[in-house]
C-alpha cells in the first residue's frame, strides 16, 4: 500500500504562499506547466532520503521519459512510525528549496518551513520539548525553523528574548524585530506592535535597521546576526567590568552599562544600581532601586536579595516589609532551583548517581566569609549599599569602602586596618588604584605592618594594571629584583593576592565591631541570606521607619582617588593621549585631582595669609585698622593651613612645609597683637 506525496519547486519570483488557497494555486500553476526534463533537485532529494530511512520512501526516478514538472513519490504505510522519516524528507526538501504536497490531507509543507494548513506543525517538537522542561532542545528547534523563515519560530525566538525564557538572556531590540517579522495572525501582530510602540524613537530606528538586516539574510546568516547582536551586548558588559578597573577609563566603562541594561541585560542593570550611587557627585537611591527592580524582574538572584534589603531599609523609596519578604522568598526559591538543577546534572553525569565532584570542606562557607567584613548596618546608605555590593565581590564598592575607612567618611570612624583589607579585596579583583593604595599602606605601615618588597611589587602590579598614579621611583636594588619579580607573579594570580599578603601577615581578615553577634551576622552573610536574615548584629528586627537619610557629603567624597602620588604628575599611557578634556571631566566627576596637590579653599586662604604676612613685615604701618585686618587674615591663613594638612594624606616633608608657611602669618598675627596691646596701654 502506498501513500502519495507530490514534490514541486516554486519559481524564485513567486512569493511564499501564506494560506492554503495561495499554496493550492501555486501548485496547480506548476503542475499545469510545460513538460520539461526531470528537475535535477528531485533526483538529489531522492538520493538524500533513501539511505537515511531504507524502505520508507517508494521512489521511481525513471528515465528521459519523465517530464512532469512535479515529482510523485510514495510512502510505505506499513512503516510503524511516519514521524521521523517524513520530517527528514521535509528537511531535505527545504534544504534544496523544494515543497512537499500531501494530496490526501491537502497540506503543503513549504521549503520556508511553513505549513499554511497547520500553522503550528513545524514547531510542535519545540513546543513539546519546552513543556518537558528541555529548554535547550526547544531553543535549538525554534532556531532551526527560524533559519528557514518560519514565522511561528521567529515569533517564538522574539518572545524568548523579550521575557528571558528558554534559558536565554533578554535582548529587547532583537525581540521586537523578531516578533514583528514573525507575527502571523491578528493576536501576534497586536502583541508585537504594542511592544514595539513602547520603544523611544531612537530605539525604533535601531529596530527597523535590524529588521532590514535580518530580512536580507535568510537561513544561517539570520541566526548569525542574532548571535552576533546578543554577543555584542554580553561583550560590552564584560569589557565594561574590565575597563572600569582602570580608573582613567571608568567613565567610558560606566557609560557602556546603561545601554546594555536598557537591552535587558540583568547584570548590567544590577551594576548600574551601584553606579548611580557611587559614580556621581549626587547619589540617586531612587534610580538605584529602579535598576535593581529591573534586574530582579529579569530573574537576577543577587538583585532580588538587594531589592529585599532596599525595601526593608527604605533605600530609594518607602520601606515595605511585605515586599522585602516577597523578594527574600523569590531569591531563596531561585537558589534552591539552581542547586537542585546542579545536583541533578552531577548525578546524571556520574556513574550510579554518585557525584564525582570533590567534597567541599565543612568550613568552606565560614572561611569564605572571613575574606570580608560581616555586614553591619550603619544607618547611612552611602556606606551600607556599597558594603552590600562589596560582599558580592564588586571591586569598585570595595575600593569605595577602603577610601571611606581611610578618611573616616559617611559617619564612620577612621579604620586604617579595615581600609587596608578593603583595598586588598579590590586589588585582588584587579582594581588598579586599589592596588596602588594598598602599596602605599604597606610601604608606610598604615593599618598594619610594613614590607618594602611587597610594596614595590604592588606598585609594579598597579602600573601594569593601568593606575592613574605614576610609580616610576621604585628604586629596586639589584638584589631585590628577583624577589620582587616573584612577588609580582604571585600577586597577579587570580584569587591569590590576599592569600599571599595574609601569609606574610600584611592584611588581616576584615572585621567589624559586635563580638559574637557580628560573627553570627558574618555566618548569615556567608550563607547568602537577605535582608530579613542578615545585617543586624543584635538580632533585633529592624524598624523600617527609622532608616536615617544619607548625611550630606561634599561632592569630592563620592568616589575619591588614590591616597597620594609618589612622584608628582599623574601617569598617562599612550592610549590616553587623546586630549585633556575627557580626563578633566573624569577627574571632576570622580573627585580626583589632576595633580598630586589638590586645590581648594584652604590653599587659597593659606596663600592670602602668607602674602599678608609678607606685607606686614615689609610694609608695616602703625594703625589699629591695619593691625586688625592682619589679625583676621592671619587667623584665616592658619585655619586654611590646618585644614589643608588635615584633609590630605601628605608626606612628612609636605607637612613640614605647610607648618613653616603657616608660621609666617602667625608671626605677623603675633606682632599685630603686641602692637594692639601696646596701643591700648598707651590710651589707658
Amino acid at each position: 500500500m502506498s501513500y502519495t506525496i507530490q514534490i514541486w519547486e516554486k519559481p524564485a519570483d513567486w512569493p511564499w504562499p501564506t494560506t492554503k488557497a495561495e499554496a493550492d494555486a501555486q501548485y496547480e500553476r506548476v503542475e499545469a506547466g510545460p513538460q520539461v526534463p526531470m528537475n535535477l533537485k528531485y533526483a538529489a532529494w531522492a538520493q538524500a532520503v533513501e539511505p537515511r530511512f531504507p524502505g520508507f520512501w517508494d521512489i521511481y526516478l525513471g528515465g528521459p521519459d519523465i517530464t512532469d514538472p512535479t515529482f510523485g513519490v510514495g510512502i510505505n504505510t506499513r512503516f510503524p512510525d511516519w514521524g521521523p522519516p517524513f520530517d527528514d524528507g521535509w528537511e531535505q526538501a527545504a534544504r534544496l528549496g523544494l515543497n512537499l504536497y500531501d494530496p490526501q490531507s491537502g497540506v503543503h509543507y513549504l521549503a520556508n518551513g511553513d505549513a499554511p494548513e497547520e500553522p503550528d506543525l513545524q514547531v510542535r517538537h519545540a513546543a513539546r520539548a519546552r513543556q518537558a522542561g528541555d529548554d535547550a532542545r526547544a531553543w535549538a528547534e525554534y532556531r532551526r525553523w527560524a533559519a528557514r523563515g518560519n514565522p511561528h519560530a521567529l515569533y517564538a525566538l522574539g518572545r524568548a528574548l523579550r521575557f528571558g525564557t528558554m534559558g536565554q538572556r533578554r535582548h529587547f531590540d532583537l525581540a521586537a524585530a523578531l516578533q514583528l517579522m514573525g507575527a502571523h495572525d491578528a493576536e501576534t501582530r497586536k502583541d508585537a506592535q504594542a511592544f514595539y510602540e513602547r520603544f523611544p524613537d531612537k530605539a525604533k530606528a535601531r529596530i527597523q535597521a535590524l529588521m532590514a538586516r535580518l530580512r536580507a539574510a535568510p537561513g544561517e546568516p539570520l541566526l548569525k546576526i542574532v548571535d552576533e547582536e546578543r554577543k555584542a551586548v554580553d561583550d560590552a558588559v564584560a569589557r565594561s567590568e574590565q575597563l572600569a578597573l582602570y580608573s582613567r577609563k571608568r567613565i567610558e566603562a560606566a557609560d557602556a552599562l546603561e545601554p546594555a541594561a536598557a537591552q535587558g541585560h540583568e547584570v548590567a542593570a544590577f551594576l548600574q544600581g551601584l553606579e548611580t550611587v557611587i559614580g556621581w557627585e549626587q547619589p540617586n537611591f531612587e534610580n538605584a532601586r529602579s535598576w535593581c527592580q529591573r534586574a530582579a524582574d529579569w530573574d537576577h538572584e543577587p538583585a532580588k536579595r538587594l531589592l529585599a534589603v532596599m525595601f526593608e531599609r527604605g533605600w530609594g523609596g518607602p520601606a515595605d516589609a511585605q515586599q522585602a519578604a516577597k523578594w527574600n522568598a523569590a531569591a531563596q526559591e531561585q537558589r534552591q532551583r539552581v542547586q537542585q538543577k546542579k545536583q541533578a546534572q552531577e548525578a546524571s553525569e556520574s556513574p550510579g548517581g554518585l557525584s564525582l565532584a570533590p567534597m567541599a570542606a565543612a568550613s568552606a562557607a565560614a572561611s569564605a566569609s572571613g575574606a570580608a567584613a560581616p555586614l553591619v548596618w550603619t544607618g547611612n546608605p552611602l556606606r551600607d549599599l556599597p558594603a552590600w555590593y562589596a560582599r558580592e565581590g564588586d571591586p569598585h564598592a570595595a575600593f569605595h569602602l577602603g577610601t571611606s575607612d581611610e578618611h573616616g567618611r559617611y559617619g564612620s570612624p577612621v579604620n586604617l586596618a579595615q581600609a587596608r583589607a578593603w583595598y586588598a579585596q579590590a586589588a585582588e579583583a584587579g582594581h588598579a588604584d586599589a592596588t596602588y593604595n594598598l602599596g602605599t599602606f604597606i610601604e608606610s605601615g598604615k593599618g598594619g605592618p610594613k614590607d618594602a618588597l611587597v610594596a614595590k611589587a604592588l606598585f609594579m602590579l598597579a602600573n601594569t594594571r593601568g593606575t592613574t598614579m605614576q610609580v616610576a621611583d621604585l628604586r629596586i636594588k639589584p638584589q631585590e629584583q628577583g624577589p620582587v619579580r616573584a612577588l609580582v607573579m604571585a600577586l597577579r594570580e587570580p584569587g591569590r593576592l590576599r592569600g599571599v599578603l595574609q601569609e606574610r601577615g600584611l592584611v588581616p581578615s576584615l572585621q567589624a565591631p559586635g563580638g559574637a553577634a557580628a560573627r553570627v551576622v558574618g555566618a548569615a552573610a556567608a550563607a547568602g541570606l537577605s535582608a530579613g536574615e542578615w545585617g543586624r548584629g543584635d538580632g533585633a528586627p529592624p524598624s523600617p521607619g527609622t532608616a536615617r537619610p544619607p548625611e550630606p557629603q561634599t561632592p569630592r567624597s563620592q568616589a575619591p582617588g588614590p591616597s597620594r602620588s609618589r612622584t608628582g604628575p599623574t601617569h598617562r599611557s599612550e592610549e590616553d593621549d587623546d586630549g585633556d578634556e575627557g580626563d578633566a571631566h573624569e577627574d571632576a566627576r570622580y573627585g580626583r585631582s589632576t595633580s598630586t596637590f589638590a586645590w581648594h579653599l584652604g590653599h587659597a586662604a593659606l596663600c592670602i595669609g602668607v602674602a599678608n604676612g609678607a606685607l606686614l613685615i615689609a610694609f608695616f604701618k602703625p594703625g589699629a585698622s591695619f593691625r586688625m585686618g592682619m589679625l583676621v587674615l592671619g587667623l584665616i591663613a592658619a585655619l586654611g593651613a590646618w585644614r589643608t594638612a588635615r584633609d590630605f594624606d601628605w608626606s612628612p616633608l609636605a607637612r613640614a612645609v605647610v607648618a613653616v608657611l603657616a608660621a609666617i602669618p602667625l608671626l605677623g598675627m603675633g606682632v599685630c597683637l603686641g602692637l594692639l596691646f601696646k596701643a591700648l596701654r598707651e590710651r589707658g
